[in-house]
């Protein structure tokens, strides 16, 4: 294979907390813009990752409603773990979310929103040192993360669960999913973590798309090239079905590596 000059993915810098903001700010703008396209029978509409619209928006508007006040969370945990004894810490804590919010219309729901996101989206940016220090592993055990401190939660995964659950709602409705300028931010971060955990040999991964890129996974000379669709790609790592296989040149087991790979959303 003839050698590739690109960007290798553990390259990407985290983002700074304005930065965390300033996409936060835009996902919530981009939802909402969704969200008042919605009629009555979108908001009833199944989602790839096991809701409805409006149990999955349920689910944005407790999580943002608890950011925004993080001293509530211990106690909502310890309230999920109880009332869903069967799940896991993460499954149930979202389970409640749905349960506490899923009476609200859809309307509700989006006047909620508007105005529980943007406090969460301040607070995260103004969370302490030592908050952000916390280990996530002792609220939810269990759950896998590439980095261990509520920081990795605050500045890459609440966005990032915010834009797929976007794309969710706009695949299960029919609707456009908009790409803004700060989409290819959440996009580099996922191809980051997936770079961390990345077991195959060295491949270079072209997403296509105004949000895409391309970058290296692994170490040394690539062995293989891939090429995807951003969205269907990010849709893929997510675990949902439906996206097509990404097109794969070169070392069959770097195709493989591919195929199989996830990362948490």
């Amino acid at each position: 294979m003839p050698r590739i000059r690109t960007t290798h993915a553990l390259t990407i810098a985290r983002p700074g907390r304005e930065e965390v903001a300033r996409v936060g700010f835009a996902e919530l703008a981009a939802l909402d813009a969704l969200l008042g396209s919605l009629g009555a029978a979108d908001w009833r509409q199944p989602t790839a990752g096991g809701w409805t619209v409006h149990e999955v928006v349920a689910h944005l508007v407790g999580q943002h409603a608890e950011t925004a006040r993080p001293w509530t969370i211990a106690g909502r945990v310890r309230a999920a773990r109880k009332r869903f004894p069967s799940l896991s810490a993460l499954d149930a804590h979202n389970a409640l979310q749905v349960a506490t919010f899923g009476s609200l219309s859809g309307g509700e729901l989006r006047a909620r929103l508007a105005q529980v996101g943007p406090r969460a989206v301040r607070m995260r940016r103004r969370a302490p040192s030592f908050v952000r220090r916390q280990r996530t592993e002792r609220t939810f055990p269990g759950e896998s993360l590439v980095e261990p401190e509520l920081a990795y939660v605050l500045d890459v995964l609440s966005n990032r669960d915010t834009w797929l659950h976007r794309l969710e709602i706009a695949r299960a409705t029919g609707r456009e999913f908009a790409v803004g300028a700060d989409d290819g931010l959440v996009v580099a971060q996922v191809v980051r973590d997936l770079a961390m955990r990345w077991p195959g040999p060295a491949l270079v991964l072209d997403l296509s798309g105004p949000a895409g890129g391309s970058w290296q996974l692994g170490d040394g000379e690539p062995v293989a090239w891939a090429r995807a669709g951003t969205l269907d790609h990010l849709w893929h790592l997510s675990g949902r079905p439906g996206s097509p296989d990404p097109e794969v040149t070169g070392d069959p087991a770097a195709a493989e590596a591919l195929r199989a790979a996830r990362v948490v959303f």
